[in-house]
């Protein structure tokens, strides 16, 4: 510290905290959020805090401070942390007769409510899904309409609300034998599965979408303390949501008889306890074979991946990719699975 400019001992000041708050984060996965509901909202900042922490790397790397030890030691005691949202992962492909191609995607509405300022938007949504001519597709805010996704001859919609006019859908170039929805106790919110037999194997496809943060708009938030707070406490009761879907889900999932792929928007990063239930057994394809930043979503400039494609033990993942097509407020990704 000595060595140290005086600006340079403010910068190692706030990296020591991000890289104790780095540390902290790795217990979030296994902490549920109805005991630490404050404590889990550290997940949702994770992103941010691992890239702060390579940039101090490299900074103190630049400056030839040892100091650049601090965040490279805490980033390798988190390794297994740090590929869940900035990974690159060999590049080998493999040939197999038995391939199955997903896109997931929260498609918002196809732009209803004009989110973005200019009319065709649902159809470049529709044009787009129809070229990547994936086998499988699974939308969360869905909305029918009278656009056609003429290359899939099978197909589940679970619609609800007022008109039962939004939802969730499974698209699928296979066969669909049974198909279902799962009641999470939520208003806007659902998980549905379709079981496709592809090649006398059959394999089930869950799309979920978890609990959204919502504010209420109508509260006066002219003062900071009170604004924070009504932030604070929606978020927290948020998560202690998910956790009960959660929970919901995995007793479904524990009695599927076959191999499965879980996608859809779950609402929450990879470092949270949502995302690690989830993914308890089962392989996260973006750690596979995803490239870069895992981002899907990004709120007030924080980047996220809250959209997820997991998959049984016995699958093989092939490709990986996150779309950036900016037609919603999140981004679709797409796997492409041996099995």
């Amino acid at each position: 510290m000595k060595s140290l400019t005086f600006f340079e001992k403010i910068l190692f000041y706030i990296n020591s905290l991000l890289a104790v708050l780095f540390l902290i984060s790795l217990l979030l996965p296994y902490v549920k959020p109805s005991i630490f509901p404050l404590l889990s909202i550290l997940s949702l900042f994770s992103p941010l805090i691992i890239i702060i922490n390579i940039l101090f790397v490299f900074f103190w790397i630049t400056k030839l401070k040892k100091e650049f030890l601090l965040s490279f030691i805490v980033l390798a005691i988190g390794y297994g942390t740090v590929v869940k949202f900035v990974n690159f992962s060999n590049n080998t492909q493999y040939i197999s007769e038995n391939s199955l191609s997903v896109i997931s995607y929260n498609v918002r509405l196809f732009n209803l409510y004009k989110w973005i300022d200019r009319v065709g938007v649902d159809e470049e949504i529709y044009s787009f899904l129809q070229d990547e001519n994936t086998d499988i597709i699974c939308l969360q805010e869905y909305k029918k309409n009278n656009l056609q996704l003429s290359s899939y001859n099978y197909s589940y919609e679970f619609l609800r609300g007022k008109n039962s006019n939004y939802g969730q859908a499974i698209f699928s170039k296979f066969p669909i034998i049974n198909k279902g929805s799962i009641d999470l106790e939520s208003n806007s919110n659902s998980a549905i599965f379709s079981d496709i037999i592809i090649r006398n194997d059959t394999i089930r496809i869950y799309n979920i979408h978890l609990q959204s943060f919502t504010f209420d708009k109508n509260i006066q938030l002219s003062d900071i303390n009170s604004r924070n707070n009504i932030i604070v406490g929606s978020v927290s009761n948020t998560f202690i949501d998910q956790q009960n879907q959660v929970e919901i889900l995995q007793k479904h999932i524990e009695k599927c008889p076959y191999k499965l792929i879980l996608s859809g928007d779950f609402n929450n990063t990879a470092f949270s306890y949502t995302y690690n239930k989830l993914k308890d057994n089962l392989n996260d394809s973006f750690i596979k074979k995803g490239n870069g930043l895992g981002i899907t979503y990004n709120y007030n400039f924080i980047p996220m991946r809250i959209d997820y494609i997991l998959l049984s033990k016995d699958f093989r993942v092939n490709k990986f990719k996150t779309y950036k097509i900016n037609l919603s407020d999140h981004e679709p990704i797409f796997s492409e699975i041996i099995f």
